[in-house]
């Protein structure tokens, strides 16, 4: 039996007919779909301060200023593949690009990829993918400019390759990992207390008053396992704004082989790098008064 190979030239559809030499009469038309090496799905997006459009090559257009360090924009998208993958691509200064392997319920599998960590095979029960472009800068700056971001299957680099999907809608970045608290609306401390309520999902408001300073320092616990990586806290309340010491977030990791435990507090958010461990965690008020506030705490974990 004679065995046929068929190269693809570019990512498309055609029909190649295959003929008999001894009766040209006999033959048959194969539908052929070639595919982009480039296993990658994106397309327009805009937020937390970034818009991306898709330049008629198939590149990412960035522009804009992220309101924030390891804040920008997102794609998830189901895992095309299974076995081992190459990361590779370019840039702008200041940006950075991720990808992170989920499960069926958008956890995070193992760590994710990037230029630092570009080859990795994808972890079992992977569903999909999540690529992030992120700003890197403690003080994000102006962008304008390309990205040509590609994930093929194997070991090596090739030359950049438009994906097959350039449509695919984004929008937000890192999967906020802050153990949601349970257990609400409760009532803390005393004199009469301050209400807390959690509306929208993930968001907290302080709503009462406080009339002594034995009373004013109440907290809200939660935690989470945490796999090993470097990890940021986001803490910014209202009317207030980030870092206050009258409603925030103190945490402590305590790593799973016993180590020292590490702090983060108002000032001392991070970025961080833990070893795999729990996280414990306090929403506290520390105040004196009325207070009417929210806080939408939120923990990334950005490499």
């Amino acid at each position: 039996m004679t065995t046929i190979t068929i190269t693809g030239k570019q990512p498309g559809k055609t029909d190649v007919t295959i003929s008999s030499t001894v009766n040209p009469a006999v033959k048959t038309v194969v539908p052929v779909t070639v595919l982009s090496r480039n296993l990658l799905s994106y397309g327009p997006a805009s937020g937390n301060g970034l818009t991306a459009t898709v330049n008629s090559d198939g590149s990412l257009h960035v522009t804009g200023t992220a309101i924030g360090q390891w804040r920008g924009l997102s794609w998830t998208f189901p895992c095309p593949v299974q076995g081992t993958v190459k990361l590779s691509g370019t840039s702008l200064a200041g940006l950075s690009f991720n990808i992170k392997c989920l499960d069926a319920k958008g956890q995070q599998l193992g760590d994710q990829i990037n230029l630092g960590n570009s080859v990795m095979a994808i972890p079992a029960g992977t569903v999909s993918l999540l690529l992030n472009v992120i700003s890197a800068e403690a003080t994000p700056t102006a962008k304008v400019g390309d990205l040509r971001i590609q994930l093929e299957s194997g070991t090596t680099a090739h030359d950049w390759m438009r994906p097959d999907n350039t449509s695919l809608r984004g929008g937000y970045e890192l999967v906020n990992l802050y153990p949601r608290v349970t257990g609400l609306p409760k009532t803390l401390g005393t004199d009469p207390g301050i209400t807390v309520t959690e509306t929208p999902p993930g968001t907290y408001r302080f709503k009462g008053s406080t009339k002594t300073e034995a009373s004013s320092w109440t907290n809200l616990s939660s935690s989470v396992h945490l796999d090993a990586g470097t990890y940021t806290i986001e803490a910014s309340d209202f009317p207030r704004g980030p870092n206050s010491w009258a409603l925030g977030i103190q945490a402590t990791l305590r790593p799973d082989d016993g180590g020292e435990s590490i702090y983060f507090g108002p000032n001392n958010y991070g970025p961080k790098t833990l070893p795999a461990g729990t996280f414990n965690t306090n929403i506290f008020v520390n105040t004196i008064g009325d207070i009417d506030a929210l806080i939408t705490p939120r923990l990334y974990k950005i490499d």
